[in-house]
């Protein structure tokens, strides 16, 4: 039995202690796969070094996605009046780090929009001053664009902004990471989209029962699973770092909520992510 982790990022710096430690738990754990998903330009190509030149255990593959991720669109709004030109510039960057190494970028992202208001938010004030939900969706569009141009999916960070994401991504092949949608979002996504769905361990957070009800609706050949480690682990580690072996914790309440064999899971999903990875 074999799982693929979606989505980690391994290059963050509560892993550097442990680093050798913390991938053997996930080859132990049947972990075949990860994607290390970039965030940002210089995230992007440490994601990338982190992949080539890492000796990773026998049987575990790592690859790399090129992204920024909508927090970072903030930084097109405050000293530089030609908007456009500078998202145009880094996207540039991007694609030269795919250029250089096509065989180890699977996808563009970290990528998408992020409409949540966190009242208590210093920085909230100022991300309205500049406009901050336009800058979002003119760096999604242009990431979007360089998707379709280098034919990789995208994987899709979207929070509260559901009508906006679905209908800029048209029928762009996609990933939407960490789901958080409700269930008329996701009753839409079954029937009207053949994007991914990526489930991580918030699934198995209490007061999440929407997500576990979505996982049941979802026809197994549309999920995909993921950590988002170092964030957001799992009910059993809560408050806790997480890390790529979490997989066969979601693995496993899927296949509960289902009625279905972990076998089976594990199988589905990993193909899933071979298909839409092309690995």
């Amino acid at each position: 039995m074999t799982l693929i982790d979606t989505h980690a990022h391994l290059y963050w710096d509560s892993f550097k202690e442990d680093f050798d430690e913390m991938i053997q738990r996930a080859a132990d754990a049947g972990i075949s796969t990860i994607i290390n998903v970039g965030v940002d330009i210089e995230k992007s190509q440490v994601a990338l070094d982190q992949t080539k030149n890492t000796k990773w255990p026998k049987g575990l593959s790592v690859y790399s996605t090129i992204g920024i991720h909508p927090h970072e669109a903030i930084k097109y709004g405050q000293t530089i009046h030609d908007r456009s030109k500078f998202v145009q510039e880094d996207i540039i960057k991007l694609e030269e780090i795919y250029r250089n190494n096509p065989d180890r970028v699977v996808a563009v992202g970290e990528c998408g929009l992020d409409f949540f208001q966190n009242n208590n938010d210093n920085d909230h004030n100022s991300y309205k001053s500049h406009n901050f939900y336009n800058l979002q969706i003119k760096l999604f569009e242009a990431q979007i664009n360089l998707a379709r141009k280098l034919r990789l999916p995208l994987i899709v960070h979207c929070r509260e902004a559901w009508d906006e994401t679905l209908e800029m991504l048209g029928d762009q092949p996609a990933i939407l990471h960490c789901y958080s949608g409700f269930p008329h979002t996701t009753q839409y996504i079954i029937h009207n989209t053949n994007f991914y769905v990526s489930f991580a361990a918030n699934i198995t957070y209490p007061k999440n029962e929407y997500l576990r009800e979505a996982a049941k609706i979802l026809p197994l050949d549309r999920i995909l699973l993921e950590t988002d480690s170092p964030f957001l682990a799992p009910q059993s580690k809560r408050g806790q770092r997480n890390e790529p072996s979490a997989v066969a914790e979601i693995a496993q309440l899927i296949a509960d909520l289902k009625g279905i064999s972990l076998e089976e899971v594990a199988e589905q999903t990993t193909n899933n992510a071979k298909k839409i990875f092309n690995i």
